[in-house]
C-alpha cells in the first residue's frame, strides 16, 4: 500500500529538492498527492516543480504556490539566480492552481485520509497553516522535516559550532512555531544529511538514463553543483570530494518507505532563537521548555546513496 503526502519544498535553489520530487515520483511506496513551494519567488518555484511532474509523468499532481516571505518579512530566503534552469524552458506555460499552498494544506487536513507531511524547506506554509486555523496540528497526522542541527555538524574537515541549516534559520519564527505545534515531528538534522552525497560517477549513471526527466535532473544537478563548492568552500571546507549534490532532501523522503537508513532517537528538543538563529537544543530531561522528537541520530551513507541511484535508474516516467 503506499503513503500519501504532501511534499512542501522551496524547489529550485538547492537541486536536493528536485531530486526529492524525483524519489518520490520512483517509489511506488509513495504516492504524491500535492506539492506546496515556499520561498522567495514561491510562484516561481512551482511551476519548476510542474515541470518536473510533467517530465515525471505526474502532471494530474497539483502544485500550489505558498508564501514569499518569512513570517516576520524580512530577507531570510534564498535565491540565487540559477533556479529553473536545466528544467524550464523560458514562457513555457504550466499548470499550477490558484490556490494557496497555505489553503491547500488545511483543506488537505480536512480530508477523508490523515494528512502526512514532508517539508524540505522553511516552515512558513506551515507555520501560517497553524496560526490561521489552530485545530490544524490536530489533523497532521506526521510532519517529517529535514532541518535543524543537534549534535556535531562537519563537512570537508569544518566543524560548523553552532550548527546552522537552512530551512530552520530562513524563518526562525516559523520554524519555533512548527516545533512547539504538537503535531507528531520526524527531524532528519543537517547532522546526519550532510554525510549523504550523490558522487560524479552516480551522475554520470542517472545520465546514460537518457529521458527527458533524467536530462532534466542531470543538467540541474550540473549547474548546481559549482554553486556547492562556492557555498561550502566559503565556509573554509575542502570540496574536492567528488560530491555533486548532497541527499538531504531525498534522505528525508526516503524514510518514509525505509527507515531504517536511519538510526532513531526521541529526544527532548528545545526550539530556541538566538539572535536571529534558530537552535535546536538537546536536553536529558523534558521540562515545560522542550518537546519529545524523534531524531535521526545517524545514518547508513551508503545505503541512502545506492537506494537513489538505483530507483532512479530504474524510473521510466510515462510519455
Amino acid at each position: 500500500m503506499s503513503r500519501s503526502i504532501v511534499l512542501d519544498t522551496d524547489m529550485g535553489s538547492d537541486v536536493d529538492d528536485a531530486l526529492a520530487l524525483a524519489l518520490a515520483l520512483a517509489s511506488p511506496e509513495i504516492e504524491l498527492c500535492a506539492v506546496t513551494t515556499v520561498g522567495n519567488e514561491s510562484a516561481e518555484r512551482a511551476r519548476i516543480s510542474a515541470r518536473l511532474l510533467e517530465l515525471g509523468g505526474a502532471p494530474q499532481v497539483p502544485v500550489h504556490a505558498g508564501c514569499r516571505v518569512p513570517v516576520l518579512a524580512g530577507p531570510g530566503f534564498n535565491w540565487f539566480g540559477h533556479e529553473g534552469e536545466g528544467i524550464c524552458e523560458p514562457g513555457r506555460a504550466l499548470k499550477v492552481s490558484e490556490e494557496h499552498a497555505v489553503d491547500a494544506l488545511i483543506r488537505a487536513s480536512r480530508g477523508p485520509e490523515p494528512l502526512d507531511v514532508v517539508a524540505v524547506g522553511p516552515m512558513t506554509n506551515l507555520a501560517v497553516a497553524l496560526m490561521k486555523e489552530p485545530d490544524f496540528a490536530s489533523r497532521v497526522r506526521s510532519l517529517t522535516i529535514m532541518g535543524g542541527h543537534i549534535r556535531r555538524v562537519e563537512y570537508g574537515g569544518h566543524v560548523f559550532a553552532p550548527g546552522v541549516d537552512y530551512n530552520l534559520c530562513s524563518d526562525p519564527e516559523a520554524s519555533y512555531v512548527v516545533l512547539r505545534s504538537g503535531i507528531p515531528i520526524r527531524l532528519v538534522t543537517a547532522d546526519v544529511t550532510l554525510q549523504t552525497r550523490l558522487l560524479e560517477e552516480d551522475l554520470a549513471r542517472i545520465a546514460s538514463v537518457d529521458t527527458p526527466f533524467h536530462r532534466a535532473l542531470t543538467d540541474a544537478i550540473r549547474i548546481w553543483t559549482p554553486v556547492q563548492k562556492r557555498l561550502f568552500g566559503g565556509a573554509g571546507c575542502d570540496t574536492d570530494d567528488g560530491c555533486v549534490a548532497f541527499l538531504h532532501d531525498p534522505l528525508t523522503l526516503a524514510v518514509l518507505y525505509d527507515d531504517s537508513l536511519c538510526s532513531w532517537e526521541t529526544l527532548e528538543i528545545e526550539a530556541v532563537i538566538e539572535g536571529r538563529l534558530f537552535r535546536t537544543l538537546e536536553h536529558e530531561a523534558a521540562s515545560e521548555d522542550t518537546a519529545p522528537l524523534l531524531c535521526a541520530v545517524s545514518v547508513d551513507a551508503e545505503a541512502v546513496r545506492e537506494s537513489f541511484v538505483e530507483r532512479l535508474l530504474s524510473f521510466r516516467p510515462e510519455a
